[in-house]
């Protein structure tokens, strides 16, 4: 298989990123439409630009490789519109950058494509030779970094001026973390699907789901978001960094709850359209260095004989796990019902010094909850979170501005886009 790349470009900077999976099989050449066919011709006028039903196949062929996606017709058709939406954004962004005197150079543009090639380790270095080889015209990726860049300055040049951060939101943002201490937070990846539009909504809910698909089924998460996904963090990988419960809408928090490391969840409908999550990581909320938050711990702990085999004894921990709500009732609960498991005291441990295997276990419990059961040499065990004692307060209030002033850039951008598309002349051809 041929190594594959990302395509990286950021929306306020461009950042390294990591290789994915998968080779384009068809030709830009080859017809590629919602309908099984697409004729040689103007697919969309945006204003005074066009895209050419060229540009559609060429553009369609870079995200179903750089996203990993299975080249099949299937794929080819759920893919179109959002990617035709893709191009319309691009040149009403080029507009506005070219009505602000906005310009990108060549070797600004060629330094991108050099550093995406480094970062994905291309052959050569060489992304245009790489590109040619997997049938992709190499004007196609400098013609989606141009764009990139070009809006970038347009939102640093006009909205990042008017982005006020008070002191009272930076405190208020502080006192929510402090009442969030000791629970859980996600480390959140996201592809968000806009529905401007009810009409549009059968093609963007099929888009979505085609997406999980292939996500689930290999296709790598952080190259879908950088091609299609319309929400914050999208250039570099769908990252919304770490989410608690709370933060987002009501049906993302419902999914939040249920996810584990890992997993990918979606598409949940929202009021203003379709997201998909993956979650990369947990963890407790905490004010400070976690090396310094320390544990109460409790074990409980049944040893293997000639006449329990391992999977029953874990299967038996497991139903302990459903079983127990607190650390308060865990000792009755053994005596009661599972008289042949101990339960021992561990005391106060400091994840710092604990060894590597217990401190990732526990660290993202919260307190009651206990790890998953898992089997010794000797026997089948958990660790219960009992109490936790929070490192000392280290608030970076310069990071928290960072954060408030991103979220709200981002929601200032999207707003921008969605008036030039209402003021724009936009004549969608393809049918």
């Amino acid at each position: 298989m041929n190594k594959p790349f990302f395509l990286a470009l950021a929306f306020f900077i461009l950042l390294p990123t990591g290789a994915f999976a998968q080779r384009v099989s068809a030709s830009p050449e080859a017809p590629l439409s919602a309908s099984g066919s697409l004729e040689t011709g103007i697919v969309a006028v945006v204003n005074d630009a066009i895209i050419s039903s060229a540009d559609l196949r060429a553009r369609l062929a870079l995200a179903i490789l750089s996203a990993g996606l299975q080249d099949s017709p299937e794929v080819q058709k759920k893919l179109l519109p959002q990617t035709l939406r893709t191009l319309v954004d691009e040149q009403l962004q080029m507009q506005e950058g070219k009505r602000l005197e906005i310009t990108i150079s060549d070797a600004e543009i060629q330094e991108a494509m050099s550093r995406i090639a480094s970062d994905n380790q291309i052959p050569g270095g060489d992304m245009a030779a790489f590109l040619r080889q997997h049938q992709v015209p190499s004007s196609t990726m400098k013609a989606q970094i141009k764009a990139a860049l070009t809006w970038n300055r347009v939102v640093m040049r006009e909205i990042r001026p008017r982005i006020d951060i008070g002191e009272d939101e930076i405190n208020a943002e502080i006192q929510r973390m402090r009442a969030s201490a000791g629970k859980q937070e996600y480390l959140v990846s996201e592809i968000f699907l806009g529905v401007d539009k009810p009409e549009n909504e059968p093609e963007v809910q099929a888009l979505a789901e085609k997406l999980v698909e292939q996500i689930k089924g290999g296709a790598v998460f952080g190259a879908a978001a950088r091609q299609f996904s319309q929400g914050l963090g999208a250039s570099t990988g769908g990252d919304i960094g770490w989410i608690q419960i709370g933060q987002l809408a009501p049906e993302i928090d419902k999914a939040l709850e249920s996810l584990q490391k890992g997993d990918v969840a979606g598409p949940l409908r929202t009021a203003d359209g379709y997201h998909i999550l993956g979650i990369r990581d947990k963890r407790v909320v905490a004010l400070g260095d976690m090396k310094e938050m320390a544990v109460k711990l409790e074990q409980i702990f049944r040893p293997f004989t000639a006449t329990t085999e391992k999977e029953v004894l874990l299967r038996e921990a497991e139903t302990i796990r459903r079983t127990v709500s607190d650390c308060a009732s865990l000792k009755t609960t053994l005596a009661s019902s599972f008289p042949l498991w101990r339960w021992q005291d561990l005391g106060e441990v400091k994840l710092d010094t604990a060894p590597p295997w217990l401190a990732n276990k526990v660290a993202p419990l919260a307190e009651g909850q206990s790890s998953e059961a898992m089997a010794t040499d000797r026997g089948a065990l958990m660790v219960f979170v009992c109490g936790r004692t929070m490192p000392k307060e280290n608030v970076n209030r310069d990071a928290i501005r960072a954060a408030i002033g991103g979220e709200k850039m981002d929601l200032l951008a999207r707003r921008q886009m969605r008036d030039l598309r209402k003021n724009a002349f936009i004549d969608v051809r393809l049918k």
